[in-house]
C-alpha cells in the first residue's frame, strides 16, 4: 500500500460551495443540516456518492455526509453525538492508522490516493478507493477533504465478467511496435537479405538521425559504420551480417555515425531472421545501442590501469636498486666492519699480555669496558646481517608440526649459560596440543628462541618466575594464535609500539643485556608468513608477546 500522488486537482470554488463555512461557537449535529435556503446543497451532500468528511487542520470532522456516518463507530443517527469532534474518536483504528500518512500528506499541500480494503463497522470487509485532499484557503491549508469511494461490487463484477471470459490474446505485434518507438538510446530497425534498409522505426531515426523516407531501400553502410572506411571488409555492419548469416547471431562493438556527421560508440547486435515455413532468408533484425559513455568510462580505465603500472614497474625498480643497494651495505658490513673489530679485539688480547696480571686495576677495568663494547657491536652487526638476510631468504613452508619446534627451542633456551637458572625458580605452564601450521619450520624455531629467552631474561629478579604457552585458533578468520606470557618486569603500555623496531630497547642495558635485534626479526619473520605479532604489558606486573599465522593447506612449491 503505497501512497499516489493526484495531479487534476479540483478548483477551490467546489470546496467552498460544498463546505460553507461553519462556525466554531455552535457545533451542529452528526446529521447534516439542510444548506442553503431550500435545502438543495445540504441534500446535494447528503446525497453525494461516497463517504465525505471535512476536516480541519487538527484533524477534527466539521462535517461527515449520510454514507460518512455510516463508516463511524457509533452508526450514521447515534443521538447525543455532534461535531465537531477529533477524526480518530469516530473510525476504527485501523482504518485511522492506514489514513494517517495520507492526511498528514494534504495537510502539506499534497493530494493523495489509495486503493485498500478495510473493515465497515456493519457491512463486513469493503474494497475501497480513497482520495484525499488538501482544503486550500487564501494561499494556505486549512483542513483536508477525505473521500470513500465503495468499489466492492464493481470489482466483484468485473471479476465475475473476467471468469466468464477467455483472457484476450496477446498482441505481439503491438508489443514489439511500441517497444521499438518507446526506445532511448538505442534502435531497433531491420534489413533486408541484401543489407538494405527495409523498416526504420522512431527509434532509429532518434538515435542515427535519418529520416524513414530517406533511408528506405538504402544500404545500411551509407547510414552507419566505421567513418573513413576504405574498404568493404572495415565495415562492422557488413561483417556482423556475414557473422550473423553463418552463425544466426553477431554482436559487434564499434564506431557508429548519425546523420549529422557525428560519431557515437555502438554495440550492434545483428540477428539473421529465417523464414523457417518457406526455407528462405527474410533479411536481419538490428538492435544498437549508445555505449558512448560506457566507452568513455573504459577508456578512462584503461589510461588510469596503464599509468598504474607503469608506476608499479618504477617502484619495481627502485626496490631493486634499494636492495642492491641493501646487498651492498650488508657486504660491507660484513666485512669493512667486522675487520676494524677484529683489530680491536686483537690489540686488545696483546695489550692485556703486555700488561699482564701486574696491571693497575683502573687499567684492567678500562680493557674490560673496551672488550664488552666490542662484543656488544659484534652482536649488533650480527644482528643486523641476520635481519638483512631474513628479508632475501625464500620461505620453505612445509606443514610445521609447532609442539615439536617449541619444545626444541625450549632445550636450546635453558641450556644457554646466559640464561641458565635453578629448576625449584621456574614454574612452565606448556601446552600438549599444540597444532600443525604451515610455515617454515627454522624461521619459526626463531621466533620460539626469542620469545621464551625474553621471558627467561625479564623474569630474573622473580622468584618463582612462572611462564605459560598458549594457543587458540580463530576458525572465521582461519588464523591461529600463540603466546608467552610472564611475571616479569613488564613495560609501558603506552610504548608498546617501538618493541618491535630494530635496535629498540625499552630496559638499559646495564640491567638487562641485549641489542634490540630479537623482536625486530620476530616480527620480520611473522610478516613473511602473513601474519602479526603484539606484545601487552604492565610496568611490575609482567607482558605477553604473541604472534598469529594464517591456517589453510600448505602452498604448493
Amino acid at each position: 500500500m503505497s501512497p499516489t500522488p493526484f495531479d487534476d486537482k479540483l478548483p477551490e470554488s467546489f470546496f467552498e460551495a460544498l463546505y460553507p463555512p461553519l462556525d466554531d461557537a455552535a457545533p451542529a449535529p452528526l446529521h447534516l443540516a439542510p444548506a442553503g435556503g431550500d435545502g438543495r446543497l445540504g441534500r446535494l451532500i447528503d446525497n453525494w456518492p461516497g463517504a465525505v468528511f471535512c476536516l480541519d487542520q487538527h484533524l477534527n470532522c466539521l462535517l461527515a455526509n449520510r454514507e460518512a456516518r455510516g463508516w463511524c463507530l457509533a452508526g450514521p443517527e447515534a443521538p447525543g453525538s455532534a461535531l465537531p469532534q477529533p477524526f480518530y474518536t469516530l473510525v476504527s483504528a485501523p482504518l485511522l492508522e492506514a489514513l494517517l500518512p495520507y492526511l498528514s500528506a494534504a495537510l502539506r499541500g499534497l493530494e493523495m490516493g489509495l486503493d485498500e480494503s478495510f473493515e465497515h463497522p456493519r457491512l463486513g470487509q469493503r474494497h475501497v478507493s480513497v482520495r484525499v485532499q488538501p482544503d486550500h484557503d487564501a494561499g494556505h491549508v486549512a483542513g483536508v477533504f477525505l473521500h470513500l469511494h465503495d468499489t466492492t461490487d464493481l470489482r466483484q463484477a468485473t471479476e465475475l465478467a473476467s471468469a466468464a471470459s477467455p483472457p484476450p490474446a496477446t498482441d505481439h505485434e503491438a508489443h514489439l511496435r511500441w517497444m521499438a518507438e518507446g526506445l532511448r538510446d538505442a534502435a531497433i530497425f531491420f534489413l533486408d537479405a541484401h543489407g538494405r534498409v527495409s523498416d526504420w522505426t522512431p527509434s532509429a531515426e532518434r538515435l542515427l538521425g535519418h529520416r524513414a523516407d530517406a533511408v528506405l531501400g538504402r544500404p545500411v553502410s551509407e547510414l552507419a559504420g566505421v567513418p573513413g572506411a576504405v574498404a568493404d571488409a572495415e565495415d562492422p555492419m557488413l561483417l556482423g551480417m556475414e557473422r550473423a548469416a553463418l552463425l544466426g547471431q553477431s554482436e559487434t562493438p564499434g564506431w557508429q555515425r548519425r546523420a549529422d556527421g557525428s560519431q557515437f560508440w555502438a554495440n550492434t547486435l545483428l540477428t539473421a531472421l529465417h523464414d523457417e515455413a518457406r526455407g528462405e532468408s527474410r533479411g536481419y533484425a538490428c538492435l544498437m545501442r549508445d555505449m558512448t559513455e560506457v566507452k568513455r568510462l573504459v577508456d578512462m580505465l584503461q589510461t588510469l590501469n596503464q599509468e598504474l603500472e607503469s608506476r608499479v614497474a618504477e617502484r619495481t625498480r627502485q626496490l631493486e636498486d634499494i636492495n642492491q643497494d641493501l646487498e651492498a651495505f650488508s657486504a660491507s658490513v660484513s666485512h669493512d666492519l667486522r675487520a676494524p673489530l677484529r683489530h680491536i679485539t686483537s690489540y686488545l688480547e696483546l695489550l692485556r699480555e703486555d700488561l699482564g696480571p701486574d696491571a693497575p686495576a683502573a687499567a684492567a677495568q678500562d680493557m674490560d669496558r673496551i672488550g664488552q663494547a666490542a662484543q656488544h657491536m659484534g652482536a649488533l652487526i650480527e644482528g643486523l646481517l641476520a635481519f638483512s638476510r631474513l628479508g632475501r631468504a625464500p620461505l620453505q613452508r612445509r606443514t610445521v608440526a609447532m609442539g615439536a619446534v617449541l619444545q626444541s627451542s625450549l632445550n636450546r633456551v635453558l641450556h644457554d649459560p646466559a640464561l641458565r637458572r635453578p629448576a625449584e625458580e621456574l614454574e612452565w605452564t606448556l601446552p600438549n596440543d599444540l597444532p600443525e601450521v604451515p610455515g617454515d619450520a627454522l624461521l619459526l624455531s626463531q621466533v620460539w628462541d626469542n620469545l621464551l629467552a625474553n621471558a627467561l631474561k625479564y623474569t630474573r629478579p622473580c622468584r618463582p618466575a612462572r611462564i605459560a604457552v598458549g594457543w587458540a585458533r580463530d576458525a572465521v578468520a582461519d588464523t591461529y594464535r600463540f603466546w608467552v606470557r610472564d611475571n616479569g618486569v613488564g613495560f609501558d603500555p603506552k610504548r608498546a609500539d617501538q618493541l618491535f623496531g630494530v635496535f629498540q630497547r625499552l630496559h638499559r642495558a646495564q640491567d638487562f643485556e641485549g641489542t634490540g635485534m630479537g623482536l625486530a626479526l620476530c616480527r620480520r619473520i611473522v610478516e613473511r608468513h602473513g601474519g602479526q605479532v603484539w606484545a601487552e604489558g604492565q610496568v611490575n606486573v609482567g607482558s605477553t608477546f604473541g604472534f598469529s599465522l594464517p591456517g589453510g593447506a600448505v602452498p604448493a612449491a
